[in-house]
Order: C-alpha cells, then structure tokens, then sequence
C-alpha cells in the first residue's frame, strides 16, 4: 500500500506540471501579412501569395491579400514587378538572370504600408541525383526518398516540395445511369479517376555535419499499405531547392513549432516571423521567408508491378450491400447520392449503391488523366 501511494503522489506531482496551451492573442482581430514563395532563377514562372494571418481556432480559409504592388528588386539595379492573376497571387513571367545579384522583395499593400524582405544571395540547386522507394514489410508502409550531393560542397543546406499524383478506382464500376426517367448506358466512365496531392509539410535537410555535402535516403512521403495512392499508379514529382543557413533555420524552427508541439517533450511554440518587416509601421509583425534561387526537378512513377512482391493492399471496398431494385423503384429513388452499377436481369431488376462506392469523382479526383501519366 505503501508504494502505491507513492505511485499517485508522483503522478499528481507530473500531471500538476502540465497546462493545456492557450494561444497568445489567439482572440485578436490583428490581420498580419504572410508572403509565400521564393524568385526562380531556373527559368520558370515565380509565385508569390499574400494573405493575412487568422486566429488559430479560425477555420476558413485565410483571407488573400489582393491590390498590393509586388516587385523584386536586386542591389544591382535590376526591378521587376509581379503582376496579380488572382486574388492574392502574383507571377512573374519566367526570365533569364545574369551575373550574382542579391535580390529582395517589396511590398506596397493596398491600404499603403510597405514591407521589405532581406536581400538574399540566388542560391543554385544542385541536381537531385535520384528518387527511390523502400518497402517497410514489417509496418506495412512504402517510403520515397530522395538522394543528392553537391560535388563542390557549397549547398549544404536543402529543402524539397512534392506533388502526388495518382490513379485509382471505384470499388464498383457503373455502367448505366438514370436520364430523363430512364435507365441508359452511361457515357462517361466513372470508374478510374486522376488526383493530385500537394502536402504542406515542411521538407528540409543539411549536411552540414558532414565531410561531404551529400543527402542520402532523405525520407519525403510514406504511404500505408491501406491507402488507395499505390494500386494503380502512382507518380511523386520532386522540386529540389538550395537554402542559405538563414532560411533553413527559419523552416527548421518553423517546423518545429507547427509539426511537432503538442508532446511532454516537445519544444514550446514560439513566434516565427522570417526576413520580411514592415518597413512604414516598424511595430507591425510580418511573416514569411524571401529566397531566390534555382529549381531542381526528378519524377519517379511506379507501378504494384514495381514493388517486387509488395502489394499495397487490396482494392477499395464498399461497406454498403447494393440495393436490388425494379426499374419503377430504380426511377423513383436514384438521385446523385446513388449510382447503378449494373443490372441483375435486365430489365427486371438493377443494383444500387452508394455514389461514393461508384464514381470515383466522389473521393476528391477528377475524370482528366494528365498528358505526362
């Protein structure tokens, strides 16, 4: 009885250590501007966003920054304004750079404040030198990883963005549909569709610690063997970019404090604001990192074929059993929750189920294969 006593005595010490996070002016009104993106020297378009900041328990989407005047500036003379495509979106259409100019964003809003980032040196990506996958067996998962090296050991600090694309199907392929009160053959198939994922976690790595500047087996995406993404196929693009110590340590603190609090252990949420201030209001907080630099693209697309006997598990299935209908019934209930998927003995009797299980629309894709795919 004794040490259990002691066991609730230290428990009430540990738990009486812990308070739930209450988020700092979580309640304000203060709208703070966050830039979003990065000047591409490669030779593509570059895209900037504005938009302001929220609440942390606001769920809509934040509110996009339109009618600001956007330009890049180099310490060399060199200006180049963005022009706005659409709400809180500026492009500048792709162009060749020359020499080693150090550039900087500025920011005139629409209500007239001003904002300015750093200049930053235009940092050049080496090439990604592969993309490779890796079963995990025993936890049922596949990995991407990512390899590069710079062989003049000048990069030393990385961070990559991915695309998923994907091919998957319904778990019931529809053949007919209901028009003007009858039952006919569909004309679109359904059955297959095409999506494309962007994840928003932050991706970045250095070898700084190391004799050699080389990044070797970098985990980017880990997909479950439940998922849908690998049963048909599946293609990941990879853009690979250079950072200056600054920005890596911006993305790695920013990392830190939305992707891993909420542990014991954890560190504590801290204001991560970046390079940019306000230049007319000096009090008023910005957000966001200015880089330049080039872009560094691999694309790996596979098959189950590929996987060399790992299969991602099995093909969708609906947990709903059809429903067996008359053509009077089928007429009367069909409605776009619903779909046909066939017939038993037509005309007699048709198979219903739900529009999820039938048209692959209904999980997020779209019905337009990518030319590439």
């Amino acid at each position: 009885m004794r040490y259990w006593g002691l066991f609730f005595g230290i428990l009430l010490a540990v738990s009486s250590c812990i308070d739930p996070f209450k988020p700092a002016d979580s309640s304000l009104n203060n709208r703070y501007l966050v830039v979003s993106g990065f000047l591409n020297t490669s030779g593509d378009t570059t895209v900037i966003t504005l938009s302001r900041t929220q609440p942390v328990n606001d769920v809509t989407p934040p509110v996009a920054e339109s009618g600001a005047r956007v330009q890049v500036r180099g310490d060399q003379g060199t200006t180049l304004p963005l022009i706005e495509i659409q709400g809180g979106t500026y492009i500048l259409p792709p162009r060749k750079f020359v020499g080693n100019e150090n550039f900087r964003i500025q920011i005139t809003t629409y209500d007239g404040k001003t904002y300015v980032s750093d200049y930053v040196p235009a940092k050049q990506s080496p090439a990604i030198d592969s993309v490779t996958w890796q079963a995990d067996r025993p936890n049922n998962v596949m990995r991407f990883l990512v390899h590069t090296h710079d062989p003049t050991n000048n990069t030393r600090f990385y961070r990559w963005k991915v695309e998923e694309t994907y091919q998957y199907q319904s778990a019931y392929y529809s053949g007919v549909e209901v028009v003007n009160k009858e039952v006919v053959r569909r004309e679109v198939d359904v059955y297959s569709c095409w999506r494309t994922d962007r994840p928003t976690n932050i991706l970045i790595g250095t070898s700084a610690k190391l004799s050699q500047d080389r990044i070797q087996s970098y985990p980017l995406v880990m997909i479950h063997s439940s998922s849908n993404k690998l049963l048909v196929k599946y293609s990941l693009l990879v853009k690979q970019y250079a950072l200056t110590q600054a920005a890596y340590e911006y993305w790695d603190m920013l990392a830190k404090t939305s992707e891993t609090t909420g542990g014991l252990f954890d560190p504590l949420p801290s204001l991560v604001t970046g390079n940019i201030r306000c230049e007319s209001h000096p009090e008023e907080l910005a957000f966001g990192f200015f880089s330049a630099g080039t872009e560094q693209t691999l694309r790996l697309t596979v098959q189950p074929y590929d996987f060399n006997g790992w299969f991602p598990g099995t093909y969708p299935r609906c947990l709903v059993e059809p429903d067996t209908l008359s053509p009077q019934e089928t007429i009367l209930t069909s409605d776009n929750s619903r779909k046909i998927i066939g017939s038993l003995d037509m005309p007699l009797r048709y198979l219903l189920v739900p529009s999820n299980c039938a048209d692959c629309r209904s999980l997020g894709g779209n019905l337009n294969k990518p030319s590439w795919f």
